[in-house]
């Protein structure tokens, strides 16, 4: 069984995120959320310095929540409680 995954954030540790998804037999990178504007459109293997994946970031919470994905890996700086239950209330594990 293969566990469509979205990440959200892409600092430090979302890096490294998407790149243990990506390395993971068992998991596929589904969607990339990114905070900043200047990230949006971008790859998310660029992303984590790594080659194109074919995963687009975006920050268009609707559109990602809307994606086919089983879990998302959440790892903003911060976190946001209103943000998780949203992603809960849309049928995602976190």
């Amino acid at each position: 069984m293969t566990y469509k995954v979205i990440q959200w954030a892409t600092g430090n540790v979302g890096k490294q995120a998407i790149r243990g998804i990506l390395a993971h037999p068992e998991l596929e990178l589904a969607g990339c959320w990114v905070h900043s504007a200047d990230k949006v459109g971008t790859d998310a293997g660029v992303l984590a310095g790594i080659d194109p994946v074919g995963v687009t970031a975006t920050n268009d919470i609707d559109a990602l929540l809307a994606v086919d994905a089983d879990c998302v890996v959440y790892t903003p700086l911060m976190a946001d409680r209103a943000e998780v239950e949203r992603i809960l209330r849309a049928g995602k594990n976190v």
